[in-house]
């Protein structure tokens, strides 16, 4: 059995490289290497002297103990490095899920959070989030529970009221809980934002690639119960079995250096996720939106009768800005904005946005 085709990649690889405005993106723009080497002020000597033997396959000491301190300094064998979060979710699908345990997770949500439990014989779960954060609902009713936050695709986070909640049902169910955490770094309103790790049954995925421009760098982790990591040890020997250590050397660079770093990446983000708000009323497709309080992304509501394919389609074609359609989600009705690109970028496409709203009306 295979898993469904990934709804978002068609279109991601059809636009992202050409697209002047790129917002169908759901990471930072990427920084070039030369930029990320005067971000962590590394000399080629220095770069040149790494190895380019085989990593732990548990991931590179150095660089589990600077995630160890993102947790409270846990133990470094409660940490697995992996290729990605990608790789990291389904080692952890496949080594949780039974046949017929019901999975349970906000819906919209990013496909792979509950394609490949479906593929491990998983029964979905899914509370639809636009109908609130119906935490009981979600914990009663799953054997596993999923939670992301900053959430994508709509940027929602929580709240000190929202977490004392999910504290309350996790000690009343005592389900086994995923933190899909991948956009921790970019709480917009804490800085770095909270972690639900917590040790016992409680897991967490994180990574560097979106938050900090590197997606190429492919360098994700999770964080768990040491008995569950190193059956994912197991399992990951028969995947990609090491990481790149350069990946993992320039990783572990940035994660030092994310006071520099974090701060210029937030400020552009602001900047965008500003200009957008102030010129939402004048997009007149839009209805509705949730302004974002973490991550990278935001899920506007389209008015009704209006085909999110269509629109996305048109916005491309009439103005060279690239969105996700919400049919991408399984949530027709919506778009996902991104606000990772420049300043420059997302300003001007956001202008030839509006002019185009404005035509269409006449």
């Amino acid at each position: 059995m295979l898993p469904r085709e990934f709804f978002i990649e068609d279109r991601l690889e059809k636009y992202r490289k050409i697209s002047s405005c790129n917002l169908g993106e759901s990471g930072f723009k990427n920084f070039k290497l030369g930029e990320i080497f005067n971000f962590i002020e590394l000399e080629m000597d220095e770069f040149k002297q790494i190895s380019l033997e085989d990593s732990s396959n548990r991931g590179m000491e150095d660089l589990r103990r600077e995630i160890s301190s993102l947790y409270g300094n846990i133990d470094l064998d409660e940490i697995l490095v992996t290729t990605g979060t990608s790789e990291a979710l389904y080692i952890f699908f496949r080594s949780i899920i039974k046949k017929g345990d019901k999975v349970g997770y906000f819906s919209p949500a990013f496909q792979a959070l509950y394609e490949i439990p479906l593929l491990c014989g998983g029964i979905l779960n899914p509370v639809n989030i636009f109908n609130g954060k119906n935490f009981e609902k979600l914990f009663k009713e799953s054997d596993l529970v999923i939670l992301n936050h900053p959430h994508n695709p709509t940027g929602i986070t929580f709240d000190d009221k929202d977490w004392d909640q999910i504290n309350f049902y996790a000690k009343k169910y005592e389900r086994v809980i995923l933190f899909d955490e991948h956009y921790r770094f970019l709480d917009n309103e804490n800085g770095m934002g909270r972690t639900g790790y917590q040790g016992k049954n409680t897991f967490a995925t994180g990574s560097i690639t979106k938050s900090f421009g590197t997606t190429g760098l492919r360098i994700g982790w999770i964080v768990g119960n040491k008995e569950i990591i190193s059956k994912m040890r197991s399992f990951k020997d028969y995947l990609t079995h090491t990481v790149n250590p350069i990946s993992e050397f320039l990783s572990l660079k940035l994660l030092k250096n994310k006071a520099r770093i974090l701060p210029l990446i937030i400020s552009i983000l602001k900047e965008n996720q500003r200009y957008f708000l102030e010129n939402l009323k004048s997009i007149s497709s839009i209805d509705s939106m949730i302004p974002p309080s973490g991550g990278l992304v935001a899920f506007p509501k389209l008015k009704d009768g209006i085909s999110s394919e269509e629109y996305s389609d048109n916005l491309y074609g009439n103005c060279d800005v690239f969105v996700l359609p919400g049919t991408n989600f399984e949530m027709e009705g919506y778009i996902r904005v991104g606000f990772g690109e420049t300043k420059e970028r997302f300003k001007n496409g956001i202008n030839r946005w509006l002019e185009w709203e404005k035509y269409k009306e006449i």
